[in-house]
């Protein structure tokens, strides 16, 4: 079986080029986080408020920031509320329409956000995405 991730981020990319979590996922971290998908916590998805998304298991609850709840939004619309969560890539991976189809997103610590910003590809050794 090959199963295929895609992300259903709709932000506009001048907008926001963000690799930090709770922004853009990059394709390496989501091959890594699906190789270790034996490490993942069944999930239950919810928006809470603009930024956060709630996962819950096990009778507890955790929030994370993403920049862009609406594409998780639909994502949860496409194939429902239970996801996979993956602490070690802080990665969440939510059904999609089909079998082989997956929605991939990073989720932030609320601790450790930072803002979209075009700045994370301009600093010193970095070289910039046009």
């Amino acid at each position: 079986m090959t199963l295929i991730a895609r992300s259903i981020v709709h932000t506009d990319a001048a907008s926001c080029r963000s690799p930090h979590d709770g922004h853009q996922v990059h394709r390496i971290r989501v091959l890594r986080a699906l190789r270790d998908r034996d490490l993942a916590v069944h999930v239950l998805v919810e928006i809470v408020e603009e930024s956060v998304v709630q996962l819950s298991w096990d009778g507890r609850q955790f929030r994370f920031l993403h920049h862009d709840v609406d594409s998780i939004a639909d994502a949860l619309d496409s194939g429902g509320d239970v996801g996979e969560w993956i602490p070690r890539w802080r990665v969440l991976v939510l059904p999609g329409r089909g079998p082989d189809d997956r929605a991939v997103f990073t989720l932030c610590d609320t601790e450790h956000w930072t803002a979209c910003s075009e700045e994370a590809f301009t600093g010193p050794g970095s070289r910039r995405v046009a």
